[in-house]
């Protein structure tokens, strides 16, 4: 449950340049986590070096609170925030715009309206505000990495239950990974070029105090937090590799506290399900790999290079088998009508350097992707299959399919769907998962 405490609208779009700030004014009677909906726009392309975004500074009774990537340039969006746990009070809330943080090309952003939730502690989702962490932008490569490249778009959780209370994780979603795995075979692999890290984790006893909590760390490498808190109680992390790693000391001067909007329920679906429910992360970092990956031209069949990213086939699937702990892979491969032979999602079980290009990951529900002519509609398939690969289990469930496009626009287009199990085994390694007279 969340309480409005306000809602400003009507702006048509308020200016907001270096000397100019939008204010606003709200009371809080009761204490809780206050939520903030921003829509904005910017005069940004994230597809344009030195142009990628606007960034807004936010402050709250004239001291910093976080600042804003505007990464979806000139169209508008509603940018979802936390401004921390506040008691009650009266507040002034203000949006400056930052010369520092934002592009060198960029001068101003707008701003359509504003509305602030409170989340208080009668809500089923406090526990889950509660823990949310304060991520530090990276500064690797520059001092605000985060304003042009790899740039944190949504928090999202799974929580698990114990017997003495339960264990909630939460998992940053980045707009690619500078490093890491090989870009051209993140589609491969993980069916996107975003990067999902979990980023914390934190195990509370029944009556909600916290016995343990823990980081991601370089070289993926499970760390106890310290401890440290910003923001109301919120703990600290700085992200500190180009491939989505943390750590809990801060060197860089900018954060961001992104509220944990989504569920995720790892029985049921993979983490991609969660660019599904926020398209526009599908657009932003198709537009990070048109400005920094250089594409393949021409576009090659059955190459592993990376090319423009409406010409995959994004396939959203699972593999059960008697010990998940074994790494046990599946291929997903398409044929089109009127052409020989079949297009792999994995490029024939492709090793590259000490990657697999198959999933070979920790969760049943994953993601792929197959590289397929550009062009390429649900009209043009004639089947799609999954295909056993050796090194694993000698048998695999396929239990669901849903496979997908991406629009001119680069966002999702309507699925394609089975809900009829598969076995795949050594014996018999092919079996259809969708036909295309079945649409």
């Amino acid at each position: 449950m969340k309480e409005s405490i306000l809602s400003l609208t009507g702006l048509q779009w308020k200016e907001i340049r270096s000397g100019e700030a939008l204010e606003a004014e709200f009371e809080l009677r009761q204490a809780g986590f206050v939520e903030m909906n921003m829509t904005a726009r910017s005069e940004s392309d994230w597809r344009i070096a030195d142009n990628e975004a606007s960034v807004l500074r936010m402050t709250l009774n004239g001291e910093y609170n976080q600042d804003c990537v505007l990464f979806y340039g000139d169209r508008p969006l509603t940018y979802t925030r936390l401004l921390g746990a506040l008691k009650p009070g009266a507040y002034r809330l203000r949006f400056e715009f930052s010369e520092q943080l934002s592009s060198p090309q960029v001068r101003r952003a707008f701003i359509d309206s504003v509305e602030l939730l409170r989340i208080g502690v009668d809500s089923e989702l406090y526990e889950i505000y509660r823990h949310a962490p304060v991520l530090y932008g990276r500064n690797l490569y520059s001092p605000h990495d985060s304003r042009y490249t790899d740039t944190p778009l949504l928090l999202f959780y799974w929580e698990e239950p114990r017997e003495d209370g339960r264990m909630i994780e939460y998992q940053i979603m980045f707009s690619h990974e500078d490093e890491g795995t090989p870009t051209p075979l993140l589609m491969s692999k993980w069916g996107r070029t975003t990067d999902i890290e979990w980023v914390y984790r934190v195990f509370v006893d029944a009556d909600g105090s916290v016995r343990h909590a823990e980081f991601q760390g370089p070289h993926h490498k499970t760390t106890a937090h310290r401890g440290n808190t910003l923001m109301g109680g919120h703990p600290v992390l700085q992200v500190a590799t180009a491939n989505g790693m943390v750590h809990d000391e801060v060197t860089s001067a900018y954060r961001f506290l992104f509220p944990p909007i989504h569920r995720w329920r790892p029985e049921r679906e993979p983490r991609e399900r969660v660019m599904d429910a926020f398209p526009f992360t599908y657009q932003v970092t198709a537009w990070e790999m048109l400005r920094q990956f250089p594409m393949e031209q021409p576009h090659v069949l059955n190459s592993f290079q990376l090319t423009d990213l409406r010409h995959y086939l994004y396939v959203q699937t699972a593999k059960q088998t008697i010990d998940p702990k074994v790494k046990t892979s599946i291929d997903i491969q398409v044929k089109l009508k009127g052409v020989s032979g079949w297009f792999s999602g994995s490029f024939g079980d492709l090793k590259h350097g000490n990657f697999r290009c198959a999933y070979d990951g920790p969760y049943s529900q994953f993601s792929t992707t197959v590289k397929l002519p550009p062009g390429t509609g649900y009209a043009d398939i004639e089947e799609i299959c999954a295909v056993w690969l050796p090194g694993g289990e000698e048998q695999v469930v396929v239990p669901e399919f849903k496979a997908m496009f991406l629009d001119a626009d680069y966002l999702p287009q309507p699925a394609v769907r089975s809900d009829s199990p598969v076995t795949v085994t050594k014996a018999q390694p092919r079996q259809t998962l969708w036909r295309g007279e079945g649409r």
